[in-house]
């Protein structure tokens, strides 16, 4: 009996690594998730062998096909940013890959000389802070590391799409979350010179929905031949998941970090990206071909995490008693507030002024939350201008209340049924990437894509053995 084509999505994420089987028709036919394998120094330090991590990769993959008893056809990866390592001529990773959140480097980070603080902002589109790429790679510096002759940076998606093909690619989107990219369309020689590495450090393009190659014989029988496409950083890819596929549309991920993804189909010069930057935004390149993304992000999510807990309340139902009992902005003000103390600290503060009750404390919170995104649109619109479509996707979106309450300030907003949208994403690129246009699952995003294509610089597969 022949097994069902599927494309398989993968979205490498900070807490777990997800994968799914999508049939072509765009249904769901299985889901599968693994721990992200960290490693957790004593200081909080952060990182994972990459060679682990392809093992893991593989391992779900594994299971979830013969879970559910399909052939994928493609494999869509998409996950964290500025997570990566430096690969060596022969294949080899050189040190363990930090988490995106290591803040190993923010010291070196700041001894910058001047002139690339002074041009930071506006040359990468990202805020001067330990999270990019450079920030971990100043560090290795400092304990004595050196770029090779031949070294390369693969973000974490790339190299387990290199070691399934043996094809070293950069994704557009990965690549502007390092701080080795210049948005304007080129390395950043300074960067990179401060380093000791040359333009040859960072990998040819492959935009998303390109293949990479075929799985190889190194692999297990039920992944060879599928092709591969690494297709960017979650939140883009989540968007595209989510149906916000097309120009000058804004996606809202009501996670516990709330995220404002906003596509528009130009460069955003210098300035204005100095500007965003300026207003606690980030831009770089879109998972879309052509298109520039706009981040950005507040903790609302977080906020309405920790008032949940501290309430006792887990239960759905409750919760959303509880956040559908917000009128309007102000109803709690008076007897409570919502605070945060800035910085690199999850940490939420609470007041109380007066007796008050569960209901007003959580109106607090949606009103801090309100509040905080109110700033983060506003600094995104005076560049971007309006969005024409506004979709909201993850957890809190499912809940009336804070869909009302946001849709005061998002016009037009309206809620996603996609109940993972990263890994469905990544599924609709590899689709694209095997051929497959003009099927439910991959339709609509092929119309705003190039012609799928395979990677032109392939070289020998040094596929996993």
């Amino acid at each position: 009996m022949s097994r069902e084509r599927v494309v398989v999505g993968v979205d490498v994420g900070t807490t777990s690594m997800k994968a799914a089987a999508f049939a072509l028709d765009g249904r769901s036919l299985g889901e599968a998730s693994v721990v992200t394998p960290w490693n957790v120094g004593a200081g909080g330090e952060t990182d994972l062998d990459v060679e682990r991590l392809t093992r893991d990769f593989i391992d779900l993959v594994t299971e979830l096909v013969e879970t559910t008893g399909t052939q994928p056809i493609g494999i869509g990866i998409t996950g964290m940013a500025e997570t990566g390592v430096v690969v060596d001529e022969h294949g080899a990773a050189r040190h363990r890959a930090f988490a995106w959140f290591d803040q190993r480097g923010a010291a070196e980070l700041d001894d910058l000389p001047p002139n690339l603080r002074d041009a930071f902002a506006g040359t990468t589109g990202l805020a001067l802070k330990a999270e990019c790429s450079l920030s971990k790679l100043l560090w290795l510096q400092a304990q004595g590391f050196t770029i090779n002759t031949g070294d390369v940076w693969l973000n974490a998606q790339e190299f387990l799409g290199f070691r399934l093909t043996g094809t070293r690619a950069t994704e557009p989107s990965l690549a502007s979350r390092t701080a080795l990219w210049d948005q304007d369309g080129r390395p950043w020689t300074q960067a990179l010179d401060l380093i000791g590495a040359s333009q040859d450090f960072i990998p040819p393009f492959v935009g998303a929905g390109t293949s990479l190659g075929v799985v190889g014989d190194g692999c297990p029988e039920s992944m060879q031949g599928a092709v591969v496409t690494v297709t960017g950083h979650d939140h883009l890819v989540a968007a595209i998941g989510s149906g916000a596929v097309g120009s000058n549309q804004l996606f809202n991920s009501c996670g516990t970090a709330d995220v404002l993804v906003r596509s528009v189909p130009w460069v955003i010069d210098a300035d204005s990206r100095a500007q965003l930057v300026a207003g606690g935004l980030s831009v770089g390149r879109h998972a879309l071909s052509g298109h520039t993304a706009v981040l950005g992000a507040t903790r609302f999510g977080l906020v309405m995490e920790r008032v949940m807990a501290m309430l006792g309340v887990n239960d759905h139902a409750e919760r959303s008693r509880l956040v559908n009992a917000w009128q309007n902005e102000g109803s709690g003000k008076d007897v409570v507030s919502v605070s945060e103390p800035g910085g690199w600290v999850n940490e939420v503060r609470i007041s109380l002024h007066d007796t008050c009750s569960p209901d007003e404390v959580v109106a607090a919170a949606i009103d801090y939350g309100i509040q905080s995104m109110r700033g983060c649109l506003e600094t995104l619109t005076s560049v971007t201008g309006p969005s024409d479509q506004v979709i909201a996707g993850g957890g809190w979106a499912q809940l009336d209340g804070v869909l009302r309450a946001k849709g005061g300030l998002l016009a037009g907003l309206s809620r996603s049924a996609v109940t993972q949208p990263g890994v469905r994403g990544a599924a609709a690129f590899a689709g694209i990437a095997a051929g497959i246009t003009d099927e439910e699952l991959t339709r609509e995003l092929a119309r705003h894509v190039q012609p799928p294509g395979q990677h032109p610089l392939q070289q020998q597969k040094e596929t996993v053995s």
